[in-house]
Formats: structure tokens, C-alpha cells, sequence
């Protein structure tokens, strides 16, 4: 049987699809698709995410704490279970009764946390899971399962350490019982191998050595098939970038893995027998008659393999809608009906359901069915005819997070750690259902008038700010992309006085960052505005990327065990194959430079020195002392894996450590700003990164976090400055964005933040309070400069049209002077009249938790800083509530908690249970 070869128009079948999608017509620009919704649950039962999609899932929806990522049904028919990864909000099993709909268990806890796979025996009667201990092994638990369907933890089996580069835990993923019952087989994804475990024994028999970094198993009679997410092994002459300690097959431009293979494994003799190339970075599969369905998430395909000749017969494109671009995901796959694919789109949080024929007929796409925040496994209900849909997202952060007395008022403060997961229960659905749940998914993912949205450029349009379709001329031609690290909304402007904010949350207000305030006043206030990602690992692939791919959302849910790619750490297989902002400027010809961000190392000859000496570097760099330089320009190289990026890095300017001051960054930047001036040669799109924002906590030998704050004020508020007294203040545009923010809480979302848009064409002095996320921000950005979306959440995404104006106001921005010093270091007293300075240890009890609280920062010292420190090591949460007593007093409880706590005790809590990038 050759392989299918005809290109497919996978929404042939889909009546509805030219009526959704809109006709060409003369385009008005849509502004905030989902209007004013805050995050959250809405008054009509949807939810409204972070990441910029409506959920109003199909079927049942059972709600539980943590990140579901897996599902099974017991043979029996009874209960599913879902596993959490572990990563936030909740750990364990979640027991459902099919019957009922109903939590028979909620966080049972299993032992194990980081937690991935999920398999019955035959009987039902065992239940398996992989994932870590609390000592970072990686383990088997197995499980006996009573009638009701509640799990007993009977056994664990530690299995053996990974032998790749010194990494440690050999992350073991998916699982399958072996054709005789005797056996259980697991990805060993760091190992690169399948396990074989004898269940006679309970001992680990062998490992087969596979493909790279396999995720999930199937087993067919005596073989078995194992997706390699990291694809093939490296042969000579190929382009390779490491992936927690192994060498992955990178596109050599993007540095994106660029293979995808499954190993075909004879279990009679434990051989690799065949290796089947298919789609890039391949997940879960299901097996129908003598065909195996591979998803292939980064291709956004469905491989199908002839079991009988292991050769692929057909690739299935998978397209929501017609010519959609990538951006999918599709990681999970089941058989109904005898003939209907069901396929999870992780990232337009749907299922597509297709009638399929055999590989020599063209697959029919039949329509979507909604679902929770990003599907990422299925299962089959065949007692009830209905699938069982894990949702990893699920509703988002709405978890409760408590109220709290601060200041002698009562809040609520929301954090991105507070993950409600979900699983949903949908009836297999007949035609009539798809019809109308097809033109559900098309309004929650803003669907409708894509084609409008993203028509071709029209001739002789005069230059506006904003144009109406991409291609056409704007006023502005240079964009100016600044990342920052880890605030909320109300950490920051909740004091504003104007707009949606919340005082008593507020720890770094008027007094410790005017310029941001200034702007806020001065700019567009935008108060409904949210960064997608929970982590910085997250957080810089979604606000360079304008997507998350399928790998790193598990992997930020899971804790993060394979890698922590958010700072000086690369992952090729986090990195989205559409690339970044970037990547699509260059490819299209605008050009572009980066500073800081996706650079992996900083280093020189000299001694790195301490924070006073980088301090003492700005102030000589900017003519306020004089002196030599502890390290001069340049000495010091930036420098990245990607070679994207390494040819548009700016190499002096230094990438992430709390060790070196933003106001040196940013006075690098303007000394190269002001050669670009000279040379009249200024790139259209510069992204920066200025992290310290993030704080040192109060460890000794850093500022306290309100002057690291303070620092990162200054440094925008010096660059805008310059940019807005320069020649080039008449056609730029300045965004402002943090990572995420992960580092405090909010009133609304623990995903909102304080985003800023700055420029002679924005509308001054208004509050803009439309939805918003980083999404809006980077198709605006593409809009301005003429570059096609990227992916499907950009192609889908309106730019912020409404908060500009073609009537400039080209009056400059004056930078607003420090009010404390940025060299206020940990261990001196507040400046004096400082009026948001915290309250100080008044009793020996408090000024005992002060002591512990300083001494468990000082512990994390050399991770803030240096040549080679690492993101958000140090727990978020226990980091957040550091920063809290900090700026608020060692006597005001963290938002949430009914006392003041020690470190000990906040490790304790849930939202402490991910295990840190200190221990990949």
C-alpha cells in the first residue's frame, strides 16, 4: 500500500467553514475579541483564560486542584482517574465515577509528584503510575484498585539513574503492560530507552535503547511502539543543541528539533527492529485493526503506520480550520464508531473528529468539540459511549487562594500557582452536535473573520499607525520590545489610584517605581492585560513566540524536570517551529536586534565581581564618577546556542543574573542607541530583557527587592527617555511586558500584569480596560511592521487598534529620578522618610523570622547571581511570600496564609510542591 501522498483539505467536510471564517471584505478592525472580560468565570458559566480563549467545554466538566497528565479507565468500566503532574495546585489521583460524574478522590496521594504515566492491568485490578519521590528518584508506584475504584499504593520501584551528561532521574513518562501481562514497559525519557520492568519480580529487568527523549508507548502482540519526541539520533555533520544532556537534531537557524521518529521494538529479543521517521515531536498514539495513529505535535500531523509493514501510509494534516498555520498541537488519539479519529488539539482546546476510511481515502473533517484549557490525553468510556478528556489547563488559576487581614482590610490575592485542572465527560457526538460545537470552538478561539483579519494588503493606503491589514504602511517603523521578570498588576500599580487596582496588595508602588506610575498616567493605562505563561520557563516562550509548544507546557505543569529553558538554560525542544518574533522579522526582512533575551551565556576574562562592582561599572559607564571599569565593554561576551539569535545578539549587553544592575543594561543599550543614531542605521525590532525586577529576596550583597525594583524602573525609564528625545521618537513604539507573573498576587488573576505601550501615536492618559494578553501585544507588533502571523494564536489574535491614534503627541517622556537608592542593600535600614518602607521587627518573635527568612535567601545567594545563575531555582512560592515580609513587614501574612510563616512551613504548602530547576 503506497503512502498517501495527495494534499488534504482536512475541512472539506465542514459545511459551516466558509460561513465561519468570513469572506473577504473591506476590513474594520475588531478590537478585544472578548471585550472587557476580566479572567475568570463569567456570568454565563464560560471561563475566560490567561492565554487569550474562551472555555465553554463540551459534555460534563469535573473540576479538581493540580494539572491532569494522563487519564485511563479502568478495564472495569467504573471510574477513569487522572494523574496530576504534580506541578501546581495539586498532586496525585483524581477518582471519577462514570456513572455519576462524581469525585470519588481528590489528591491522593501516591507518593509521587512530577507524575506522567498511567496504566491498568488487564483485570483492573492494579493501577500504575510513573514520577518522582520527594528525593527526586524516579519511581513505579504500583497500586491495588478496590471495587469502588480507589487506588492503594502497594509497592514502589526505584528505577535507575539517567547516564546522560550527570543528569539524575531517568523521567519516566508513559507505560504500557506488556502482550503477556507479565511485563510493564516505560518511556525512559532522559534515559532515551524503554524500560522493561518484570511484574513477577517487581524488579527493573533492562532498558532498550530507543530514539531520543521517548514519551509514550503501544504495545501490538509481541512488539511494541515507542515515539521519540527528540527524534533521531544525531548522525555526523547534523546541527545539534542538547536537551537535558542529550544531543537534539535542531533546524540550524531556529534551533527548534526538527525529527521525529518511532522505534518499532520486538519484545521477543528487546531489539529495536525498525526506526519509522515521521512528524516532529511525536506524543501519544492509538491503535485501530492493523493501523497505529502517531500525533506528531509540532508538525501539527497524524502519522498512520502499517503495523504489518511498519511503513507510514498516510500523514493526515491537522487544520481547523482552511490553510491554517501551525500552532494545533495535537498530542492525543482514540477510534469511535469503528471509523472516527478523535484527535486533542492541546492548543485550541478542542477535539477534531474525522471519518476515516483507510489510508488510501481522504480523511473528512467532521467538526470540533470544545473542550477544557489544553486537552492532552483521551480515553474511552465504552459503557456509556462517551470519551474521557483530561484538560492540563483545565479553568486556569482559579484555585482559592484564602483571604488575609493586611493592613485591617480583608483580600483575596490570586496567583498563577493556583491550578484548577479539569476532565471533561462528552457523549460521542453525532452530526448535529459537531455543527453546532464546531462554531462553539470558532468563538472561543476568535475564529471567526480570519480571513478578514488577515486579508491581503491593499495598494495606495496612506500610513496610519495601526494598519488595517498586515503589509499595509504604518506611521510607525520602529518597535522597541522590553521583557521584564515575575510582577502582578497590583504589585505594582494596584496604589495608581485610577483604574482596576487593589492598594493593599501593592509592594512596590508610587515611591519605588514613579516611572512606571508615570506612565500609567502618561500612556494608556491598561488594567486588564495578562502574560500567558505560570513561569519564567513558560513565560518567555509564550511572550517571544506568541504560543507555548505542547513539550514545555507539560514539562512547566510536571514541575519542569526535563529542563527550565527560561534564562541562561536552552531546550531546542521548547522552542515553538514557527520560531520567534525575531526569527519572523528577519525571515521577512525586517531587521532586528536582540538584547539579553535567548542568550545562554556571559563571560570574560576578568573576575565576575559582586553587584557593587557592576553598580560602580554604570555609574563611571554614564558619567557620574569617575574611576576604571571592573570589567570593560565587551570584555564580557553574551552568546547563544541558537544561531538565529547569536547573529542579532548585541554581545555586550548581559543576559539573566540579579548580580549585574538594569540600569547598566540599559546603559549599554543607550550607548549602542546612540551609535544607531549616529549611523542613522536603527534595527525596526529590538527586543530587550531586563530582569531584576525578578529581586535577590534579601540576600546579602544585593539590593532589597524595592531598590531592585527601583533599578528596573530607572533602566526603562533612561530608555525611554532617550528614545523619545532621539530623531527616532517621531516613528517608534515602545512595549512594555513582564514574563510572567509568577512573583506576587493579584485581585483579578494571578496572570495580570502591568503592561505599558509607549509612543507619540498611543491615546494619552486614557484607561483602556479591553482584555488583552502578550498575544494582542506581538500581533501588534507584527501588524506595525508588515510580518505575518506566526501561528494560529497570533493568526487569531486582534492588535491593540484602539489605544493608538493617527493625531501623535510627540511631546518627550522625562525620566522621573529615583526616589530611593538603588543601592539600598539587604541589611541597611530603609531610607529615611521612605513612606512605603515595611514595618520593623518590633518583638523577638518577629525579628526571629526575619533572621529565618534572611538566612533561607542568603542560602540562594549565588543563584541570583554570577556568571552562572540559573532562573527561579530558589521555590516561587516560598520566594514570593521572602519578597512579601520584605515590603510588607515581618508581622502582615502573606495574602492567603492566617499568620506569618516560616520557610518551613510555606515549603509545606501546595503551592510549594513543584520541584525547582535546583534539582534537573
Amino acid at each position: 500500500m503506497g503512502k498517501f501522498k495527495k494534499k488534504k483539505k482536512m475541512i472539506a467536510g465542514l459545511a459551516l467553514s466558509t460561513v465561519l471564517l468570513g469572506s473577504i471584505t473591506a476590513y474594520a478592525a475588531n478590537d478585544g475579541a472578548f471585550g472587557t472580560n476580566l479572567v475568570g468565570r463569567q456570568p454565563n458559566g464560560s471561563v475566560q483564560t490567561a492565554d487569550n480563549h474562551l472555555l465553554t467545554p463540551a459534555g460534563k466538566q469535573v473540576e479538581f486542584p493540580g494539572n491532569p497528565i494522563s487519564v485511563a479507565v479502568s478495564p472495569n468500566g467504573k471510574t477513569a482517574v487522572a494523574l496530576d503532574g504534580g506541578g501546581y495546585g495539586g498532586e496525585g489521583l483524581n477518582i471519577v465515577d462514570l456513572t455519576t460524574g462524581k469525585l470519588i478522590g481528590t489528591n491522593v496521594n501516591i507518593g509521587l509528584y512530577n507524575a506522567w504515566g498511567l496504566a491498568y492491568s488487564p483485570d483492573g485490578k492494579t493501577l500504575y503510575a510513573t514520577g518522582l519521590n520527594n528525593k527526586n528518584q524516579a519511581q513505579i508506584a504500583t497500586m491495588s484498585v478496590a471495587d469502588d475504584g480507589t487506588p492503594t499504593v502497594t509497592s514502589t520501584l526505584t528505577l535507575p539513574d539517567a547516564t546522560v551528561d550527570g543528569w539524575n532521574d531517568i523521567n519516566p513518562l508513559d507505560m504500557a503492560v506488556g502482550p503477556d501481562g507479565k511485563t510493564l514497559l516505560v518511556a525512559l525519557n532522559r534515559g532515551n530507552s524503554l524500560g522493561v520492568i518484570d511484574l513477577q519480580s517487581g524488579k527493573f529487568s533492562t532498558q532498550i535503547p530507543v530514539g531520543n527523549a521517548p514519551t509514550s508507548v503501544m504495545v501490538n502482540g509481541n512488539t511494541a511502539y515507542v515515539t521519540n519526541q527528540g527524534g533521531r539520533k544525531a548522525n555526523p555533520g547534523d546541527f545539534t543543541i542538547k536537551s537535558s544532556g542529550t544531543p537534539i537534531v535542531v533546524d540550524p537557524q531556529l534551533g527548534t528539533s526538527s525529527t521525529g521518529t518511532v522505534s518499532v521494538v520486538d519484545l521477543t529479543t528487546n531489539t529495536v527492529t525498525k526506526t519509522i521517521p515521521v512528524g516532529v515531536q511525536p506524543e501519544r498514539m492509538t491503535l485501530s485493526g492493523k493501523y497505529l495513529f502517531v500525533t506528531n505535535t509540532n508538525s501539527d500531523t497524524v502519522s498512520v503506520i502499517d503495523t504489518q509493514t511498519n511503513d507510514v501510509v498516510q500523514t493526515i494534516d491537522i487544520k481547523p480550520y482552511p490553510d491554517a498555520p501551525l500552532g494545533s498541537a495535537p498530542n492525543a488519539v482514540k477510534m469511535i464508531n469503528g471509523n472516527q479519529l478523535v484527535v486533542s488539539l492541546g492548543r485550541d482546546n478542542a477535539l477534531a473528529v474525522y471519518d476515516w476510511n483507510g489510508p488510501d481515502k481522504e480523511p473528512q473533517l467532521k467538526g470540533l468539540v470544545p473542550t477544557g484549557s489544553f486537552p492532552d490525553d483521551i480515553a474511552i468510556d465504552t459503557a456509556n459511549n462517551q470519551l474521557i478528556v483530561s484538560n492540563m489547563n483545565g479553568v486556569g488559576a482559579l484555585g482559592s487562594n484564602g483571604t488575609s487581614n493586611v493592613a485591617g482590610n480583608k483580600v483575596t490575592g490570586h496567583q498563577t500557582y493556583a491550578q484548577v485542572g479539569s476532565m471533561s465527560m462528552i457523549p460521542f457526538p453525532s452530526n448535529n452536535d459537531l455543527a453546532k460545537m464546531t462554531d462553539q470552538v470558532y468563538s472561543d478561539n476568535n475564529w471567526f473573520g480570519l480571513k478578514n483579519r488577515n486579508a491581503e494588503p491593499r495598494h495606495n493606503k496612506k500610513a496610519v499607525a495601526m494598519p488595517e491589514r498586515i503589509g499595509e504602511p504604518s506611521t510607525i517603523k520602529h518597535v522597541f520590545y522590553i521583557i521584564k521578570e515575575n510582577r502582578t498588576y497590583d504589585q505594582v500599580l494596584g496604589d495608581l489610584g485610577k483604574g482596576n487596582g487593589d492598594p493593599t496588595l501593592t509592594q512596590f508602588g508610587q515611591t519605588v517605581s514613579p516611572n512606571f506610575h508615570q506612565f500609567a498616567n502618561t500612556f494608556p493605562l491598561l488594567d486588564n492585560f495578562y502574560t500567558s505563561g505560570i513561569n519564567s520557563a513558560a513565560g518567555h516562550q509564550w511572550v517571544t513566540q506568541a504560543t507555548l509548544p505542547d513539550y514545555e507546557d507539560k514539562e512547566t505543569d510536571g514541575g519542569n524536570n526535563r529542563s527550565y529553558p527560561g534564562g541562561n538554560q536552552s531546550d531546542p525542544m521548547a522552542y515553538a517551529p514557527t520560531g520567534h518574533i525575531w526569527d519572523n522579522a528577519v525571515k521577512h526582512n525586517v531587521s532586528a536586534a536582540v538584547f539579553g533575551e535567548n542568550a545562554t551565556n556571559f563571560s570574560g576574562p576578568e573576575p565576575f565581581g559582586k553587584w557593587t562592582d557592576w553598580y560602580n561599572d554604570y555609574k563611571i559607564l554614564s558619567g557620574q564618577q569617575q574611576g576604571s571599569l571592573h570589567v570593560p565593554v565587551g570584555d564580557y561576551q553574551a552568546t547563544s546556542d541558537i544561531p538565529a539569535v547569536n547573529s542579532i545578539l548585541y554581545k555586550p549587553f548581559p543576559t539573566n543574573t540579579q548580580a549585574i544592575p538594569d540600569v547598566y543594561r540599559a546603559q549599554i543599550f543607550l550607548d549602542k542607541f546612540n551609535d544607531y543614531v549616529k549611523n542613522n542605521n536603527l534595527p525596526q525590532l529590538i527586543t530587550m530583557w531586563l530582569p531584576d525586577d525578578h529581586t535577590a529576596s534579601t540576600s546579602k550583597g544585593y539590593p532589597t527587592p524595592q531598590a531592585m525594583v527601583a533599578d528596573n524602573d530607572q533602566a526603562v525609564g533612561k530608555i525611554v527617555d532617550a528614545i523619545s528625545h532621539s530623531p527616532y521618537w517621531k516613528d517608534s513604539i515602545i512595549y512594555v511586558t513582564e514574563d510572567d507573573a509568577q512573583g506576587g498576587v493579584d485581585h483579578v488573576d494571578g496572570h495580570r500584569e502591568p503592561a505599558f505601550v509607549i509612543s507619540p501615536w498611543v491615546k494619552r492618559g486614557v484607561t483602556d480596560s479591553h482584555y488583552w494578553t502578550t498575544t494582542n501585544m506581538i500581533r501588534s507588533m507584527e501588524q506595525i511592521l508588515g510580518l505575518p502571523p506566526m501561528n494560529q494564536n497570533d493568526a487569531a489574535a486582534d492588535p491593540m487598534s484602539e489605544i493608538l491614534t493617527d493625531q501623535p503627541d510627540f511631546t518627550p517622556y522625562n525620566l522621573v529620578a529615583n526616589q530611593i537608592p538603588l543601592n539600598w542593600m539587604n541589611g541597611q535600614p530603609a531610607p529615611q522618610g521612605f513612606a512605603q518602607a515595611p514595618t520593623p521587627p518590633t518583638t523577638p518573635a518577629t525579628q526571629q523570622m526575619q533572621n529565618d527568612w534572611d538566612s533561607w535567601s542568603d542560602k540562594h545567594k549565588d543563584d541570583f547571581g554570577g556568571p552562572h545563575s540559573k532562573p527561579d531555582v530558589e521555590n516561587a512560592n516560598v520566594m514570593n511570600h521572602s519578597v512579601w515580609y520584605a515590603t510588607k513587614g515581618y508581622d502582615k501574612p502573606y495574602p492567603g496564609d492566617d499568620k506569618v510563616l516560616t520557610p518551613d512551613e510555606v515549603e509545606k504548602q501546595p503551592a510549594s510542591s513543584a520541584p525547582s530547576p535546583a534539582d534537573n
